[in-house]
């Protein structure tokens, strides 16, 4: 290792010592498909407060390969600028080069200016209409993406997840996935399964709100009839791994039943008349964030019993650096499905990659492969990738990025800070769900101001103001339900479930 290398990895590694998150580069559409999901940080923000991107640099990277630059001949070789003017606007520029910049949700035009909330959320970046960027703020990282992974994703909430799984996937406890729907809870409830000791035995999931009450039983434990019994899914599941999906759509009987046998970790057929030993590993699945039923119920008892450990799934939203690589995935698989073994030769366009990565998928993961199988189908025999005009209306756009101009211009377009009381700024903050940048735009000022008005007011607070001991006292009083927890405190919910994360929650 030459001095200059040495000298690159030494301030790498100081910088990832001083700096938490970075503005990172993730590649979300590149001519060679191979390179969707590289990364490239921008180190240089963080040291001189601006950076590059052109056909010849940064370096892009991904599962500790060496990096390379996009490469593309339709990129100029003179950069566009990403800088930081101050803490919460970034300008992006394109005025000396020749490669096209148009970000998502603004008109085309040589400069862009963009707030900390915009990066912190990923900002969609076209270059040239031939390669797609999403340029967010990400912890100093590796990025790993197995092809044969379940869990495909780079983004450090997929990360944790992963090292989660694999580490409660050999130790032999129940375990509850939570999760809203269509975020990927039977995935994550296969890895543990997948990577068990329990692996060459059944896998088998229950939809329990599809089991009647009247033949609960039946259908749990199996039944005796003319001397053979007919399996339940606790015996077809014998030694492997028992799937409760959607704990909380079970009905009391189902519920009771289910609490009897796991309690006493043995089950009686109906119409049998010898115990049976619970030999499957539960795990159940929920959409709440903690058990919505009063203390004392069975399904509360019940949650208590599987809760040995518990997980989280991040919503897809959450995780835009996921979005492209997922999406790309279920293309390829549903090529394979109309096209056995022939190679895939549909050409994406980046107006579509741009337009899944403006959505905010509340249908998550699933609405996202769906989409995908949807696109591919409606693609048969063409060259490119179609998305029809009903599926483009469906994926109506995030509210669009707003220019931060007025910030830079001391809000000369807006509102003047001093003009708003604490009435009113407490009334907005309580409409847009204490998130500061929907509260500046509600005021028509800048999320800079209204963070400043916070602190102006007393009584008015951010989840960073809030000591360590009132979070957790406010996370046990509400079982981590992180919903009542903003209401209680009055602060963003997304500020609050990082500043859970940091002190070691699993949010």
């Amino acid at each position: 290792m030459n001095v200059a290398e040495m000298k690159t990895q030494h301030t790498d590694d100081d910088i990832a010592c001083r700096v938490e998150y970075v503005p990172t580069l993730i590649i979300a559409l590149h001519p060679d498909l191979e390179r969707v999901g590289e990364t490239a940080p921008l180190l240089g923000m963080v040291t001189d407060e601006r950076d590059y991107v052109s056909r010849n640099r940064p370096d892009f990277s991904k599962n500790g390969h060496a990096g390379k630059p996009l490469n593309d001949p339709h990129l100029s070789r003179s950069p566009v600028i990403i800088q930081k003017d101050n803490d919460d606007v970034y300008r992006i520029r394109g005025h000396s080069t020749s490669t096209r910049v148009r970000i998502e949700g603004r008109a085309q035009q040589s400069e862009y200016l963009l707030s900390q909330s915009d990066i912190s959320s990923g900002v969609t970046i076209t270059l040239s209409n031939k390669v797609v960027l999403l340029l967010k703020l990400l912890p100093l990282q590796d990025s790993r993406l197995k092809k044969d992974a379940l869990l495909k994703g780079i983004s450090p909430d997929i990360h944790a997840l992963t090292g989660k799984l694999e580490h409660i996937a050999q130790l032999d406890i129940p375990v509850i996935i939570r999760g809203a729907t269509g975020s990927g809870k039977e995935q994550a409830a296969y890895k543990i399964h997948r990577d068990s000791s329990r692996c060459d035995k059944p896998f088998v999931v229950v939809n329990l709100a599809a089991i009647h009450d009247v033949v609960a039983e039946e259908e749990l434990f199996g039944v005796s009839r003319s001397g053979q019994t007919s399996p339940g899914y606790f015996s077809q599941a014998e030694g492997g791994t028992l799937v409760l999906e959607d704990l909380e759509d079970a009905s009391e009987v189902v519920i009771s039943s289910l609490f009897a046998a796991l309690a006493s970790g043995s089950y009686v057929a109906v119409n049998g008349d010898q115990q049976q030993p619970v030999t499957c590993r539960i795990i159940a699945t929920s959409i709440y964030d903690a058990c919505p039923c009063s203390h004392g119920s069975k399904l509360w008892q019940l949650t208590n019993l599987l809760a040995a450990y518990q997980v989280f799934l991040a919503p897809l939203g959450d995780r835009l650096e996921d979005v492209s690589i997922l999406f790309l995935h279920f293309v390829k698989q549903q090529w394979q499905k109309i096209y056995p073994g022939r190679p895939f030769e549909l050409r994406i366009p980046p107006a579509i990659i741009a337009r899944i990565l403006s959505f905010n998928w509340p249908g998550n993961v699933r609405q996202l492969r769906n989409v995908a199988r949807q696109a591919v189908i409606d693609s048969r025999e063409q060259e490119s990738l179609q998305l029809d005009q009903q599926l483009l209306s469906i994926l109506k756009p995030k509210p669009n990025l707003r220019d931060v101009t007025d910030t830079v211009k001391h809000n000369g377009n807006g509102r003047k800070p001093n003009t708003i009381g604490r009435e009113e700024l407490t009334e907005a903050l309580q409409k847009n769900r204490f998130e500061l940048q929907a509260t500046a735009r509600e005021l028509s000022i800048s999320r800079a101001s209204v963070y400043q008005l916070i602190q102006r007011f007393d009584g008015l607070r951010t989840a960073q103001d809030l000591a360590e001991q009132e979070l957790k006292s406010c996370y046990e009083k509400y079982r981590g339900d992180t919903e009542q927890m903003m209401w209680e405190l009055q602060v963003s919910q997304v500020g609050m479930r990082r500043r859970l994360k940091a002190m070691g929650y699993d949010i």
